[in-house]
């Protein structure tokens, strides 16, 4: 049987130049260790020919489209996706991955080259402008293949298919994505990125591979569906003991713990919020109460996951990896101390750092100085996805990419010339404040950036921003006032901010609007709202264009007939949805209702729920598939383990737990179906937690059991839901109940609240005192009328109120 280790890379990853190398045992495929010499036996004979280990030293064009200077474009240039757009005038024959493409490949019994990647991939455009948009190799490319693009974005089902075949034949994957395919669809050769005269050797290789040798290809990629599949059909294992997993998942973050600079592993670093602080932060909140801890061994592994979480999140605002100018933070550091970056920013990132942010900020006392810290994260996070990533309609755009042109003047783009500065420019636009300015920010007059991390010599005597020193370090070096270094710092920030509007080409904006994300970024919007309430500009900023974003969803993405969505939408609407699109944007309803108290969201989320089972779920082996139906994929995958986002399915998990409180009639239909999740993912938890962070999260929360919240007031906000919400409860469902505007269509599914509105109907003209009633294991308390009073039912463990 075929090896399936996965592991799974966070897009964007820069890759090794690695190949695969077709190898006759079992029909697999085998990579060479050393990358020095790559040795293929095909057709009988061996071939050999060097693979380089060095990176790229090219130079963007000016366009966001590639520039051949032929003024040809290729039918990409009807395409939707920002990606696909960026190869309309490659001397390429591209296809949209679709039955045109698959058609052409039977009829005249080609193999297909498939390119997969997305519009702010740094290496993708590396490929696309060594190779791609060469004429010599696009001729090759032309005459012995049908070639195919792919946005991963728009279509994650045709990326994961593939990137299990190449994780699974190699122990590793990235972006760009190069596989090829017989007509028939089946994988038989992969990599990542090549360089150009290996990637012309390649494609002249395995043409003359189909050809010679055609039944090889056709039998080995069939070979390797039929173990993808098997290896897809996991039994399932009840009685998962989650305690003792969600510990092995913390002991193994606390190995890998970077103590120096914070977050986990070693270099590059990414965020990886699903992965690690989002699965730290509910270790904390559960375990931090002295009165629920088992010792006091496990209460100071719940303040160790919060500290390490802190940390981590302190070091990366601190970092070169947050735009200390503009705002947001980009995708990865290549260097250990989040100095240097790769500089696309993603906004799934934005929305995961942004909820990582403030959980943590509830979870720390008011005396921690790192709380201000997280609360400024936060602000900067919203203040830049509200200016820059939300469109006029009030949809969020997907991306901004690492390269841009220098000036107005350039006709070359660079990788993060948007955002470094040299020392001389820094002296020019500040003037005196400069001395100080480059102090904190560290600003070196040879430039900050370590030469090991800047191959290509593009970050040649410049500086990449970061705090140096803290506002207390820099005051007492000059002899001033904090108060006075603060706002400085900000009029210097400002300048900078308005310089680079003014004078610098921004990057290319992925403009296209992605269900999934959209419903990532409301979640961290709406718990912004809850969270920073006491800040009402950025409250309400993060409220409205929550607001705007939903709405925008329910316009151009969703058919109300049907109850489906679309995947994306540019120009009109892109595929269907998939499951993350279902999971993500349902989990962001929820989100938004309890932040905002309006019913319409907590049914429509209901009602997505509902399409999600019957599009999604799998009744015979449990859980859900990843993918909508599609003939053309081939294997209906199931994908548990976080990557750069939380898997689809552990937020579905949570999104039935909370929903067995909602809609609490129903509760035995959604907890079966959340359990069967938990089973049919039973083996890969017991043998790997730390793959399934989320599920472990989420499964912690069902667990120690949900706590439902009937808030009972005409007012929006009042001392009993802001008590409620000071407190980080990941098990935690809020019901909002209004005497003059009572949430009747909710109460149809809940009981409880069907209760409440009998009553209201029966003495329309009584006065209700604001209240709360607490309901665990569907058993409600009596209401609550005193804000002390509702203290003690709260577990605050480290937090306080």
């Amino acid at each position: 049987m075929l090896i399936t280790r996965r592991v799974k890379l966070p897009p964007g990853k820069p890759p090794s130049p690695k190949l695969l190398t077709p190898y006759s045992r079992r029909a697999s495929f085998f990579i060479q260790p050393s990358l020095v010499l790559c040795r293929r036996t095909i057709s009988g004979s061996t071939t050999s020919f060097p693979v380089r280990r060095t990176r790229h030293t090219f130079s963007m064009s000016a366009s966001t489209s590639s520039q051949n200077g032929s003024g040809h474009l290729n039918r990409l240039a009807q395409a939707k996706s920002p990606y696909l757009l960026q190869h309309a005038e490659n001397p390429v024959d591209w296809y949209e991955w679709g039955q045109e493409a698959f058609e052409k490949a039977r009829r005249e019994e080609k193999p297909i080259f498939l390119s997969v990647g997305y519009s702010a991939c740094h290496w993708c455009h590396v490929l696309a402008h060594e190779s791609f948009e060469d004429e010599v190799t696009a001729k090759i490319m032309n005459e012995n293949y049908v070639n195919i693009k792919v946005d991963r974005e728009e279509r994650p089902d045709v990326d994961r298919l593939y990137m299990t075949f190449l994780q699974a034949t190699s122990g590793g994957g990235g972006w760009p994505m190069s596989v090829w395919l017989t007509p028939d669809l089946h994988p038989f050769f992969a990599g990542t990125y090549f360089p150009p005269g290996n990637f012309r050797q390649v494609l002249l290789k395995l043409a003359e591979f189909w050809r010679n040798d055609r039944e090889r290809c056709l039998n080995a990629g069939k070979q390797i569906l039929d173990s993808l599949r098997d290896a897809s059909k996991i039994a399932r294992k009840e009685g998962v003991e989650i305690k003792f997993l969600a510990s092995e998942v913390f002991e193994r973050l606390q190995k890998r713990f970077d103590s120096i600079n914070g977050g986990f592993g070693q270099a590059p670093k990414f965020p990886s919020p699903s992965q690690t602080t989002n699965f730290l932060a509910r270790y904390a909140a559960f375990y931090s109460n002295a009165s629920d801890a088992s010792d006091g061994a496990q209460k100071d592994q719940a303040q160790n996951a919060r500290d390490m979480a802190v940390y981590t999140m302190v070091k990366i605002f601190n970092g070169g990896i947050h735009d200390v100018v503009g705002g947001g933070f980009a995708r990865y550091s290549v260097d250990e101390r989040w100095h240097v970056p790769h500089f696309e920013k993603m906004l799934y990132d934005e929305a995961q750092l942004l909820a990582s942010s403030l959980e943590l900020y509830q979870l720390l006392p008011s005396t921690s100085p790192d709380k201000k810290i997280l609360e400024d994260m936060a602000k900067d996070i919203v203040a830049y996805v509200a200016r820059d990533l939300c469109s006029p309609e009030g949809g969020f755009y997907s991306a901004e990419d690492a390269d841009s042109l220098p000036s107005r003047e350039s006709t070359i783009k660079k990788e993060g010339a948007f955002y470094v500065w040299t020392a001389a420019q820094i002296e020019e636009l500040l003037g005196e404040d400069a001395v100080m300015f480059s102090y904190h920010f560290g600003v070196e007059a040879q430039g900050n950036c370590d030469p090991t991390h800047d191959v290509q010599g593009e970050l040649k005597g410049q500086n990449v921003l970061f705090t140096a020193h803290t506002a207390e370090e820099t005051a007492k070096h000059f002899g001033k006032s904090i108060e006075e270094v603060e706002r400085v710092l900000r009029a210097n920030l400002r300048a900078l901010r308005e310089h680079r509007e003014k004078s610098r080409p921004r990057p290319h904006l992925d403009d296209k609007i992605l269900t999934c994300w959209n419903g990532l970024m409301i979640s961290g919007l709406a718990r912004t709202y809850e969270v920073l309430g006491h800040d009402q500009p950025t409250a309400k900023i993060a409220l409205e264009v929550a607001d705007g974003s939903a709405a925008f969803v329910r316009k151009y993405l969703y058919d109300e007939k049907s109850g489906e969505l679309r995947r994306s939408y540019r120009e009109g609407q892109g595929p269907t949805g998939q499951t993350d699109d279902y999971a993500f944007f349902i989990q962001g309803l929820l989100d938004l209702y309890e932040a905002s108290a309006k019913e319409e969201y907590i049914v429509w989320a209901i009602r997505l729920q509902d399409k999600q089972d019957v599009l999604f779920y799998d009744p015979e082996g449990g859980g859900y598939f990843a993918s909508a139906p599609d003939e053309h994929i081939l294997i209906r995958m199931k994908d548990a383990q976080d990557g750069a986002e939380p898997s689809a399915v552990s937020v579905t998990l949570s999104n039935l737990q909370r929903l067995a409180h909602f809609a609490e009639d129903n509760h035995v239909t959604y907890t079966e179906k959340a359990k069967s999740i938990i089973s049919s993912n039973g083996q890969l938890l017991s043998h790997a937690p730390h793959a399934l962070a989320s599920m472990v999260g989420a499964t912690m929360s069902a667990e120690r059991r949900y706590m439902q919240f009937i808030h009972t007031s005409t007012a929006l906000n009042s001392p009993l839901l802001e008590t409620i919400r000071s407190v980080f409860l990941p098990n935690r469902v809020l019901i909002h109940f209004d005497p003059n505007n009572p949430p009747r269509e909710l109460a149809r599914v809940n009981g409880s609240l069907r209760s409440l509105v009998e009553e209201l109907d029966k003495d329309p003209g009584g006065v209700t005192k604001d209240n709360v009633r607490i309901c665990e294991n569907f058993t409600c308390g009596l209401p609550v009328e005193e804000v002390e009073g509702l203290k003690k039912r709260l577990p605050l463990g480290a937090s306080d109120v």
